[in-house]
């Protein structure tokens, strides 16, 4: 049997208005996934992706609040802006944009968290692993070889 994939999920603090899936993302998501909270996707750093990726995940997810509904107005605009200019670095060291995933959500999109999450978990599985990332060299310390 195949392991799951591996998915780092970055939400936003207020993009889960229903109460039920807020409960479902903090108390029972699979092992497979981890969540890291942030007060805004525009807060997100390229460098948590990029230390997530390296970390051995298999996609990215980041799920925030529509871009009209943005609780910091233009958060997840910038996000998105600095989202495409990031998967140009992604592409030049062998990870492929499609690992990654926005996902915004409205008020009324009770679930859809789940629905999104387990979409993306079985695209992640139709691909062939991950490969290591070009950024990561097995250096030896000090001269002396390992």
């Amino acid at each position: 049997m195949k392991a799951k994939p591996k998915i780092a999920l970055f939400q936003c603090q207020w993009c889960l208005y229903s109460e039920s899936d807020q409960y479902w993302v903090d108390h029972k998501l699979p092992p497979s996934i981890h969540l890291t909270k942030t007060s805004c996707t525009g807060r997100i750093n390229p460098l948590y992706i990029l230390n997530a990726i390296q970390g051995g995940v298999d996609g990215v997810m980041i799920s925030g609040c529509l871009p009209e509904k943005c609780h910091f107005k233009e958060g997840n605009l910038n996000a998105l802006r600095q989202h495409d200019a990031f998967v140009n670095l992604l592409d030049y060291i062998g990870f492929e944009r499609d690992r990654i995933r926005f996902v915004w959500l409205d008020l009324q999109d009770r679930g859809r968290i789940q629905q999104e999450l387990s979409a993306f978990e079985a695209f992640l599985a139709d691909l062939p692993p991950s490969k290591p990332l070009a950024t990561r060299v097995s250096a030896s310390i000090g001269g002396v070889n390992d």
